[in-house]
Order: structure tokens, then C-alpha cells, then sequence
């Protein structure tokens, strides 16, 4: 019997940033990134630059920008802030970036994820600090083929990748 119709691939690396402050930090961080930061956790916002905030909570944010960029953004975060009670620090390192895409990618991911993903509850744009398989995730439902970029703890790169080849598989 053959699988679902999906693609699975592993994303380029990109720079990730750990934001985390009160209100003033999330202002100086707006000014910074000219998008104003999303208050209510599981949201996001691009910049027209393509950079994403993910909205971990009212005072936490998870920032993806091109990799390799991290640090300038960090240090211009840093000097924005300076005066202000904060944590920012490059979590690089610590994400890993996988695509799972095609016309039955929901019912892939719908095997694993402990939310309602359906397009009601979860439309192209929505993101959510999730678990997947027993592992800890964000996932943003890019676009409506549908399109779903899953951020998961670098060491779980590859148990991930096995776990929708696995899901992907229809036995």
C-alpha cells in the first residue's frame, strides 16, 4: 500500500533568538524589528525583512532570522535595550527546522500532534508551541497545500525525520 502524499525535508539552519522582558523589551524590540510583537502566546508576526517572531508567551518570544545575521540582530537588540530589564540570547544551536508539505500532510501530522490542527481551529498563518511524537515543538502552518514548518530541539532532528517517514508511511 503506498504512503501519504507528502514531502518531508529537512530546512538551511537559520538564527534563532530567545527574547525574553517585560513591556518595555517588547518595545524596544518592536522599534528595532518595525513590527510591533504579538502579546498573546501562540501568535507571530514577520517583518518585511522575513524575519518571524513567534509569540511563546506575553514576555516571550522566539525570533528566526537568516542565520548567520543572529549576532548583529543580538548586539542591535542588546543596544536598544540597554536600560531596560531583559534576556536576549542566541538559541541557534538548539533548533532544528523540518517541512512537512503536501495534500495529506494534515493527516501525517494529525497522527502525533496533541492539538487540533484542523483548518477551523488552526488556518494557514497560526503557530503553536506543541508536542509532536513525545517531543516538544513549534509549528506554523505556512500555507494552505498544506505547508507546515516544525521547529523541534536539534537533538530530536532526526527522530523527527523518522517519525513522519514512519506516520508518512500508511501501514
Amino acid at each position: 500500500m503506498a504512503g501519504y502524499d507528502v514531502s518531508i525535508k529537512a530546512l538551511a539552519n537559520c538564527g534563532f533568538l530567545d527574547l525574553r522582558g517585560g513591556n518595555d523589551a517588547r518595545q524596544a524590540c518592536s522599534e528595532y524589528l518595525d513590527v510591533v510583537l504579538p502579546t498573546c502566546a501562540n501568535t507571530l508576526v514577520k517583518t518585511a525583512n522575513g524575519r518571524i517572531a513567534f509569540c511563546i508567551s506575553s514576555n516571550h518570544w522566539l525570533l528566526q532570522v537568516a542565520d548567520g545575521n543572529q549576532m548583529d540582530v543580538l548586539r542591535s537588540l542588546e543596544r536598544s535595550s540597554a536600560d531596560i530589564s531583559h534576556s536576549f540570547v542566541d538559541v541557534s544551536d538548539l533548533y532544528a527546522r523540518i517541512q512537512l508539505s503536501g495534500p495529506e500532510s494534515r493527516d501525517v501530522l494529525a497522527q502525533g500532534v496533541s492539538i487540533d490542527i484542523h483548518p477551523r481551529v488552526f488556518p494557514p498563518g497560526s503557530t503553536a508551541r506543541t508536542g509532536i511524537a513525545k517531543t516538544t515543538t513549534q509549528i506554523h502552518y505556512v500555507n494552505e497545500s498544506p505547508t507546515y514548518d516544525i521547529l523541534v530541539f536539534s537533538s530530536f532532528r532526526q527522530y523527527m525525520l523518522d517519525w513522519l517517514a514512519m506516520a508518512a508511511a500508511k501501514s
